[in-house]
């Protein structure tokens, strides 16, 4: 029998090792016609729950003629997946004119989204019957992952952004993302592809146009997306004007992302903005232009769904960081624990973007032993909302509001600390089990809903007796100070056990006393917190040294200006 299961167990590993394929799409009809939109076909697909025993995953994709042929026209297409409720693009291509083609994309990168049950989205922007048939493959290649810790976060998407016309001004927003602490590597990631003819330069699909990406205001790349191969695509002889160099695609060809790094100019634990500006450009071609002519401006200023169109771009693009733990691609991420030494639950907050207010559950229905129903929650103090001049009030049910007390002044993103709430499970040693979030609600700007992830249940430790410990160990301790890294003001938290002599002193990386916050000064029992206003001080590393009584601890701090 242990022989059985011992071969049942290897049989089992060797399964999550191995290389899987999973098929999405198996000669799916993307069509439209005899009273039927079939161009953009949803599907849900499950793929392995984890993949962090994958080296990489790649997307195999084909195209297939149905009965009465293939599509004549080269078409835009796309394949994207719902996460958090918002479509990230994972692959673009263009389709060939009227013959059957196929591709790969390594869409490793994508991995925190391509694990359990996914709803995929495929389009193709045709506009006849016979259409196309589509087989989309996810390939499992088992290994380690050379960044198993990967974000993706949602940035500029358009697929329908008019260029050239005055009546219709082009807003790409700026957008502010903030970095997290252990990010080893920051990319962003663009696909840009121009469409429309007859216009002014030909644009936007046969006119090379150069964008610019600026960061934090300043500009730092060029973005250049012209094809200039498109004669020598794999998929050929085709039908049509293929072998003409289009802007950022070829008909019949996967439409490959253009990535810029960013790890020179970002800074981790800070946020960072990015704009993407176009090249300057007027569309005197357009029936919205009132000084054209037709026969004179340009042979004619109507589109006509032929040889004239309306220039535009259809743009996708993420933020893509490596990271050396997990982060979650939520707005917003929750995570519940206890600190025994302060009696209190502790929330933690991380944040891509400003939050503006915050509402969960604190759930105890998995708690139980002896003294339960005389659990009780107080307020929230501390962390990052005390710091943003927030309240957090708890409920007796658990419910927790936390909300700004000034006029809508948000927590601005990052990550740490949001709360400690004061409990008294110290007074009842029983009361034992797991920890959990429920009901999470965060608000953005204007009350609009963020996408938010909380971490796993926190099981709680065993404590001692009330008579044992005389309710909290005889330990003092250092907490993480936050922010930190810091500009300029930072928080240090620490416990004490008893009465005692505190010093705390700041030091250089070079050992030298730069500033003494505490000097002999008689503290009781309890939570106490310093602040350190660095204003006066150089971007650098250096190290606080706290005494209380005999006992000595230090930690690293990192300011940055």
């Amino acid at each position: 029998m242990k022989k059985i299961i011992s071969i049942l167990f290897l049989l089992t590993i060797g399964y999550l090792r191995a290389d899987t394929t999973i098929v999405a799409l198996d000669n799916v009809h993307h069509y439209f016609g005899a009273g039927t939109n079939n161009r953009t076909v949803f599907e849900t697909v499950r793929l392995p729950s984890q993949n962090h025993n994958f080296s990489q995953i790649l997307m195999h994709f084909n195209l297939s003629c149905p009965n009465g042929g293939c599509d004549p026209w080269d078409r835009k297409a796309n394949i994207s997946v719902n996460h958090l409720n918002k479509w990230f693009e994972i692959g673009r291509y263009v389709t060939p004119y009227g013959i059957e083609c196929g591709w790969t994309l390594d869409v490793s990168d994508y991995r925190s989204i391509l694990k359990g049950e996914i709803y995929l989205r495929s389009f193709i922007d045709t506009w006849v019957q016979p259409g196309w048939l589509v087989t989309i493959e996810f390939e499992f290649i088992s290994g380690v992952p050379d960044h198993p810790n990967i974000v993706i976060r949602n940035m500029w998407n358009n697929s329908y952004l008019v260029y050239g016309d005055t009546t219709n001004p082009i807003n790409i927003d700026q957008i502010t993302e903030y970095i997290p602490q252990d990010t080893e590597n920051t990319f962003l990631r663009i696909t840009t592809t121009g469409h429309g003819q007859g216009n002014t330069n030909n644009a936007a699909e046969f006119s090379q146009n150069i964008h610019e990406i600026r960061l934090n205001d300043f500009f730092i790349y060029e973005h250049n997306f012209w094809r200039g191969d498109c004669q020598s695509n794999s998929c050929s002889p085709q039908n049509g004007t293929w072998q003409y160099n289009r802007a950022g695609f070829c008909p019949g060809d996967k439409v490959v992302p253009q990535d810029f790094n960013l790890s020179n100019f970002v800074v981790p634990g800070f946020t960072t903005s990015l704009s993407y500006v176009l090249e300057d450009y007027f569309n005197q071609c357009s029936p919205n232009n009132p000084s054209c002519v037709n026969g004179v401006t340009c042979s004619s200023c109507s589109y006509n769904n032929t040889g004239h169109t309306e220039p535009y771009y259809f743009i996708a693009s993420h933020l893509i960081m490596y990271t050396e733990n997990y982060h979650s691609n939520a707005d917003a991420f929750l995570s519940v624990a206890e600190d025994t030494l302060s009696g209190s639950i502790t929330i933690n907050l991380e944040n891509y973007i400003p939050v503006y207010g915050i509402q969960f559950d604190i759930n105890l229905n998995n708690l139980y032993g002896n003294g339960l129903d005389q659990i009780q929650l107080q307020s929230g103090v501390d962390g990052r909302a005390e710091e943003s001049g927030w309240t957090v009030s708890v409920g007796p049910s658990g419910r927790v509001v936390a909300i700004s007390q000034d006029a809508g002044e948000p927590i601005p993103a990052g990550e740490g600390r949001l709360t400690n709430i004061p409990w008294n499970r110290h007074y009842f040693p029983d009361v034992t089990g797991q920890l959990s979030l429920d009901n999470i609600f965060v608000s953005g700007y204007f009350g609009s809903e963020l996408s938010h992830e909380s971490g796993a249940s926190f099981e709680l430790e065993t404590i001692l007796n009330i008579d044992q410990s005389n309710q909290f160990p005889e330990q003092h301790k250092l907490l993480s100070s936050y922010p930190n890294p810091f500009n300029p003001l930072t928080t240090i938290p620490f416990f004490i056990a008893q009465d005692e002599i505190v010093n705390l002193d700041i030091f250089n990386i070079n050992g030298k006393k730069e500033e003494s916050l505490l000097v002999n000064v008689v503290m009781k029992s309890g939570n106490h917190k310093v602040k350190w206003d660095a204003s006066k001080f150089s971007s650098g590393t250096y190290f606080l040294r706290l005494s209380v009584g005999q006992v000595i601890y230090t930690e690293k701090l990192l300011l940055l200006k």
